[in-house]
């Protein structure tokens, strides 16, 4: 398997990930990595409609992925739906040189950081564990925007 992207975004697939990032990274599958999507045969039916023709998506859990990611081929677009989801594949030794969040879901008592992405401290500290063990966190909702890196963000919070 070779992870081409590896992106946090909320709404998973959708409009810039399909017409965007898989042709930016030319990603030949998605898969999506969440404990709890994985149990939910209809919303797991909908994302894999959502796809483009001939683009398999792959939803599983973190146990699972970790189990089967040396069995993966081709090139991967991989998706977190939360920091959490994210941070836990990564503890348990996801190998990635960087992580791009590109959505988090605008709840009460987080402000908006970059470009419509909102976080909190809470979220923060997550992130800065993920760097802490060498994986360039940073946010772009679409190709071409500027990046902006984790410290930046965190003095708009």
């Amino acid at each position: 398997m070779d992870i081409v992207h590896t992106r946090i975004d909320y709404r998973l697939i959708h409009g810039q990930v399909i017409t965007k990032w898989l042709k930016v990274c030319g990603a030949e599958k998605i898969v999506i990595v969440d404990d709890s999507l994985v149990k939910d045969s209809f919303l797991t039916m909908v994302y894999r409609m959502a796809a483009p023709t001939g683009i398999e998506v792959i939803i599983t859990s973190c146990e699972d992925f970790q189990k089967a990611k040396n069995d993966l081929e081709g090139k991967v677009l991989l998706l977190f739906k939360t920091i959490d989801m994210a941070l836990k594949t990564v503890q348990d030794g996801l190998d990635i040189s960087a992580l791009q969040v590109g959505g988090l879901e605008n709840t009460a008592g987080r402000k908006i950081v970059h470009n419509q992405i909102s976080m909190d401290m809470n979220d923060y500290e997550k992130l800065k564990e993920i760097e802490n063990k060498g994986i360039k966190v940073y946010f772009q909702t679409v190709p071409g925007e500027e990046e902006s890196d984790l410290e930046k963000v965190r003095k708009k919070l």
